[in-house]
């Protein structure tokens, strides 16, 4: 489980080089690549853009999904810079540990890594650059993010580290991603008036599930067991549910699957330590930072667009 949460991360987060070593590349596949962007000096083409959906696991992207990906390629394209200047030099087995991962990572998905790469017109070296500057940043969170820093944050939301589960249950109305902003609205609408008349006793939990949630577990009237923070649903369903008392009933929230109404039934305690869960907690403060990060340099950037 920790293995595929690292994995996960890495390709989301540790990935922030990426833009930067394929806009260095002179490959004539590179310069037939229309160019959708500049950032500072780094060109960004469609070839990139392409390869950022690969890595998110997107394969058939709407417009949207398009729009999203360069804003990341962007981010990325800034940090690498950003990280070129602090002198954060990672240790060679640690490379060699992300170029496994990202092996892995495409072996998993029934091709071989030669046939992927050789698609994208790369090579295992431009991997091994790749997971040089994702170690990287990795190397300066460590070095920025203090004990004291990583202890406030185990205190301040120890039920999402320390292996709280809560029981839940939900009503949720499936969106598929498409649909237009009027469907969210509808579905928010009607999550409302749901919860309403549970708030007032007009109908139960379990009775508005089973009549009107999309969800496999609507038989059993919405309920999915026990769930830890992260990894068993959707983050936002997770946020929602650790902040609810026992018995309370969620505002409609949105996740990639729809909107959903959440309701915690009960609560178990976990007894996790800050030495177990330290490297999940430096995670996401690295994932806080990372924000924050970006948010500065976007504002001193030259970023153009077509």
């Amino acid at each position: 489980m920790r293995f595929l949460m690292d994995l996960r991360c890495w390709l989301v987060v540790g990935s922030m080089a990426l833009a930067a070593v394929i806009s260095d590349s002179t490959s004539v596949a590179e310069d037939a690549s229309p160019r959708l962007a500049t950032v500072n000096k780094h060109a960004i083409s469609q070839r990139d853009i392409d390869l950022e959906l690969l890595v998110s696991g997107v394969r058939e992207a709407t417009e949207g999904e398009r729009e999203a990906a360069l804003e990341r390629v962007i981010d990325r394209t800034l940090v690498a810079d950003f990280i070129a200047t602090k002198g954060a030099d990672p240790l060679a087995e640690d490379v060699e540990e992300r170029v496994l991962y990202v092996r892995t990572g495409i072996e998993g998905g029934g091709e071989t890594v030669e046939a992927v790469l050789g698609k994208l017109n790369l090579t295992e070296e431009d991997v091994r650059h790749f997971a040089r500057s994702s170690v990287s940043w990795k190397a300066y969170v460590r070095r920025t993010v203090t004990g004291p820093e990583i202890r406030e944050h185990f205190e301040q939301h120890r039920e999402r580290f320390d292996g709280t589960r809560v029981r839940i249950r939900q009503i949720v109305r499936t969106i598929p991603s498409r649909e237009t902003p009027a469907e969210w609205v509808e579905a928010e609408k009607l999550l409302a008036d749901l919860r309403s008349q549970i708030e007032s006793g007009k109908i139960e939990f379990a009775a508005a599930a089973m009549a009107q949630s999309q969800s496999p577990a609507a038989k059993s009237g919405g309920d999915l067991g026990f769930i830890r923070y992260q990894g068993d649903v959707p983050a936002p369903v997770a946020a929602a549910a650790f902040a609810l008392p026992v018995g309370e009933t969620s505002q409609p929230l949105r996740s990639s699957v729809g909107v959903h109404l959440v309701q915690v039934t009960e609560r178990q305690p976990g007894d996790l330590s800050l030495e177990d869960v330290r490297p999940f907690i430096l995670q996401e403060l690295g994932q806080q930072l990372w924000v924050k990060t970006v948010k500065t340099l976007r504002q001193k950037a030259k970023i153009t667009r077509r």
